[in-house]
């Protein structure tokens, strides 16, 4: 009897020989970016009211290089068509928000900040793990209502290490995860919400990517109902994909260089370059257009040849562009024109050869001047197209 147990205590030494632990880390670099994308059937008290495509673009920037303390935005984008991944998209709302994020994944943030959505996942092991580890951690999620309040759902969220695959011929750990949502209002419950019950389900893949450029990948089965305080209820299914990508700081250094370097000596005098929080914003004064259209004239050619040439300084990132009027007319034909004459500027860029997937925008209207409105060399200032490089 002793020899067996001692060649069963053999066998399963070897066996668990056979993997190499991993810790499991959160490494997203100086600066990372976060996009989710939802692809999601609708319906309301049973019956069908089609596809939701809606997409959010999370651009965090360490405060420090000692702590873990992000701040930075999430652009919310409109909703989507079936087709409309690689086109220019239209930025509904535009989200701060500020966390401190520790190497397991877990965020620490004031209720004062409604995103990011999914906050503290993904999360991992304090301990090293091999294949077929598993281990509990807790999690929050945000639900938004059709009057864009929302409520903080937490959740505990059950995680197994696959181990190491290949994915699209990149080396990936795999992890999966599945965690439900409940929730159901009661007459204690101070949230503004239209919503009085949640119960729904999320079972994720996620990818770490092992090689050089890093990264996550995370796909989510989704199916969820929602009770709303109108007796409506709404069930939800169909996938979220999700995507980090960390940004190291000699590369928004280099590209930060390579820009200004071509900005002087394009000789252009009306571009004019600004250090964000954000990114690197370039400045088009005293654009041309035909009188209340987004028409730009011919005239304008030679600038906007050299804003190409800026902009294809920085390859593979994200631009934001954003359209100013001066204050005359309407409130609404202000911005509307804001609008239109933004993606007049991504249409010159992405016929200049840039890709249009690259650019989101949004109009202010006349509600952000930087001169005077009563003159006519103050409006023409105030008339202006924004183009920040986010990330």
């Amino acid at each position: 009897m002793k020899i067996l147990f001692r060649i069963i205590a053999i066998f399963i030494f070897l066996s668990q020989s056979l993997y190499s632990q991993e810790l499991i880390t959160l490494n997203l670099g100086f600066q990372y970016r976060v996009t989710e994308r939802q692809n999601l059937r609708i319906r309301v008290n049973g019956n069908y009211k089609g596809y939701l495509y809606r997409e959010y673009r999370g651009f965090l920037r360490q405060e420090s290089d000692n702590d873990k303390h992000y701040k930075g935005e999430f652009y919310i984008l409109q909703d989507m068509k079936r087709d409309s991944q690689l086109i220019a998209k239209v930025v509904d709302d535009v989200y701060p928000t500020e966390f401190y994020l520790n190497p397991a994944g877990f965020i620490s943030i004031s209720d004062e900040f409604s995103v990011p959505l999914h906050q503290s996942f993904p999360a991992f092991s304090f301990d090293a793990v091999i294949p077929g580890d598993s281990w509990v951690a807790s999690g929050t999620d945000l639900i938004y209502d059709s009057s864009g309040n929302f409520i903080k759902i937490p959740f505990l969220c059950r995680y197994i290490y696959r181990g190491e695959e290949t994915y699209l011929s990149r080396p990936v750990v795999v992890i999966d995860a599945q965690y439900a949502l409940r929730y159901k209002k009661s007459s204690y419950d101070n949230n503004i919400s239209d919503i009085v019950s949640i119960n729904g389900s999320h079972k994720s893949v996620i990818m770490l990517y092992k090689d050089t450029k890093g990264g996550i990948f995370i796909r989510t089965e989704l199916n969820q109902d929602i009770g709303y305080l109108n007796g409506n209820n709404e069930t939800t299914a169909g996938f979220i994909l999700t995507w980090y990508d960390g940004i190291s700081g000699n590369m928004v250094a280099s590209t930060r260089e390579r820009i200004i370097k071509s900005l002087d000596g394009s000789g252009e005098e009306d571009i004019i370059f600004e250090e964000k929080d954000n990114g690197l914003m370039l400045q088009m004064q005293n654009i041309h257009f035909l009188p209340d259209s987004p028409i730009i004239l011919t005239e304008e050619r030679t600038r906007l040849d050299a804003i190409a040439r800026l902009l294809k300084e920085a390859p593979g990132r994200t631009f934001l562009v954003v359209g100013h009027t001066a204050d005359v007319g309407t409130v609404e034909s202000q911005y509307e024109l804001s609008v239109e004459r933004a993606k007049s500027i991504i249409d010159e860029m992405v016929a200049r050869g840039l890709q249009s997937k690259q650019f989101i925008y949004k109009g202010e209207g006349g509600t952000q001047p930087i001169a005077s409105n009563l003159t006519n060399e103050g409006r023409a200032q105030n008339r202006r197209v924004e183009i920040t490089i986010l990330d």
